[in-house]
């Protein structure tokens, strides 16, 4: 009977991965890991156009029905508080704000309706063209227009900087005041619109 106990010790062997195993195991996980680096590091891109482009869509949105609900011309602009309106949509900040005067600066009996950011990255990028470089108006009735009086009408990109093909957006803006998302294949070359 003891001998019976004896070899069922003797019997049971350790098993384990030997150094070269693992070795192999971890060369390949590597390999794996290198193989899918760049569709994730394009997944994060795609992801930051994304939500940026709909930050700027709900913005440019709030800002035209706020001018209608509350019967008065509103203003969005490229922006922040401590530097009013400043032209440039690559800082990803805009300030929406009533705009008693029509002039397109935020003055002391402005009221601030928000003061927003959008989170970009490094990697991506929002150009517009001129009239979108100058604050946007709209008026009660929600048609669009610039300081001067012109209609505004233009166009926000919004595109990766990196040399991968991640398709771009384009946020098109009507005379009328609508907003509308328009795909930009960018092809590696974020340019201004």
């Amino acid at each position: 009977m003891q001998s019976d106990c004896r070899s069922s010790r003797v019997a049971r062997v350790h098993s384990g991965f030997s150094v070269a195993e693992t070795l192999i195991v971890l060369s390949i996980a590597g390999l794996l890991a290198a193989i899918a680096a760049p569709s994730f590091s394009h997944l994060i891109e795609l992801h930051r156009i994304v939500v940026s482009s709909n930050a700027l869509m709900g913005a440019f949105a709030m800002a035209r029905q706020s001018a209608i609900a509350k019967n008065q011309v509103v203003t969005i602009c490229a922006g922040s508080v401590e530097s009013g309106c400043h032209a440039d949509w690559n800082r990803a900040e805009w300030l929406i704000f009533t705009d008693r005067n029509r002039n397109g600066r935020r003055d002391s009996e402005d009221f601030l309706i928000q003061d927003g950011t959008a989170s970009t990255g490094a990697a991506v990028r929002i150009l517009a063209n001129r009239p979108l470089k100058m604050p946007v108006l709209f008026h009660p009735i929600g048609h669009a227009e610039q300081p001067s009086g012109a209609f505004a009408a233009g166009t926000i990109r919004i595109c990766a900087t990196s040399s991968s093909a991640t398709p771009g957006v384009d946020l098109v803006l009507s005379k009328s005041g609508q907003i509308r998302t328009q795909a930009h294949d960018a092809g590696g070359n974020c340019t201004q619109p």
